[in-house]
């Protein structure tokens, strides 16, 4: 039982610092709307990690990867939203 626990709270840190290291980028975006420096294909790759991350924690039924990569999923979607409105030329 408590080798569950130590694995489950490392689960969940893990999760706090991947999702947390959107938040900066998102929150500097919205101050600045400019994005010409992130590239839209990373947000894009990482979206489809994350989302078949989600998948994989489905299958396993894992509520840690089913919840942080969903978080992260829909964080990384703003990003990419932010990207495509705020970029002169967002393909790039």
């Amino acid at each position: 039982m408590v080798d569950y626990l130590i694995i489950y709270a490392i689960g969940m840190m893990a999760t706090v610092f991947s999702v947390s290291s959107t938040l900066p980028q998102i929150i500097k975006t919205l101050k600045i709307k400019k994005t010409d420096d992130i590239s839209i294909w990373l947000v894009v790759v990482l979206i489809t990690g994350l989302g078949l991350w989600v998948v994989y924690g489905i299958a396993k039924q894992d509520p840690v990867l089913i919840g942080g990569n969903s978080i992260a999923v829909l964080l990384n979607c703003i990003m990419l939203f932010l990207k495509i409105k705020y970029s002169r030329n967002p393909l790039k």
